[in-house]
């Protein structure tokens, strides 16, 4: 009990430091128009493109392989009954 009350705290002292420094509206900015949080600079849009597709396909590839291996005992199993 003591423990999750310690988490639930950590947590919202989180959410509270992150809505004082405008944390949400830096990320929308940084999605929207490339601004890096904190400075003047803007990053290109081709670099945006490439940024999101590098995000999106190491996310889609966790993704496969978690599933690739929750499927591997089955398909192991199966290969071992028609060695045999």
């Amino acid at each position: 009990m003591k423990n999750t009350i310690i988490i639930i705290a950590s947590i919202l002292s989180l959410l509270i430091i992150l809505d004082c420094l405008n944390f949400r509206h830096a990320l929308i900015i940084f999605y929207l128009a490339g601004v890096i949080p904190g400075t003047d600079i803007a990053i290109g849009a081709a670099q945006m493109l490439q940024l999101f597709a590098f995000v999106g396909g190491f996310t889609v590839a966790r993704v496969m392989s978690y599933i690739m291996r929750s499927f591997k005992p089955s398909i192991t199993s199966i290969s071992n009954a028609q060695v045999r």
